[in-house]
C-alpha cells in the first residue's frame, strides 16, 4: 500500500506501543493523544510501508494489551530491520519528563 506508512508511538506513562499505519502519522498522533490520558510519542514512522502492521501485529501477539497496543517488552521482538531503527533513547528514559 503505497503512501501508507507503519508507525510505532509510545505511551509515557505505561510503556505500551502502538503499531498502526497511517496517510499522517503526526495526524493520527494527534488523534490519539485527544483520547489518552497520557503523553505519546511518535517513536518511528517507516514510509510506505504500513503492509507490514499486521504481520508485526501477529508477532507481537502474546504481548497484545488491548487492540494495536503492547506491552513495552514486545519492542525487542520487532524484526531486526525495524528494530535498529528505533532511537532506544526515547523507549529506555524517561524523556518525557525532559520536554
Amino acid at each position: 500500500m503505497t503512501g501508507t506508512h507503519l508507525y510505532i508511538i509510545q505511551s509515557d506513562k505505561t510503556g505500551t506501543f502502538k503499531i498502526g499505519r497511517a496517510n499522517s502519522p503526526i495526524e493520527r498522533l494527534d488523534q490519539l493523544q485527544t483520547g489518552s490520558p497520557y503523553r505519546l510519542k511518535l517513536l518511528l514512522v517507516l514510509p510506505d510501508q504500513g503492509y507490514k502492521e499486521k504481520e508485526l501485529h501477529k508477532l507481537l501477539t502474546k504481548y497484545g494489551t488491548q487492540g494495536e497496543w503492547f506491552k513495552e517488552e514486545g519492542l525487542s521482538l520487532l524484526p531486526d530491520e525495524i528494530y535498529e531503527l528505533l532511537d532506544l533513547e526515547l523507549i529506555n528514559l524517561p524523556w518525557w519528563k525532559y520536554e
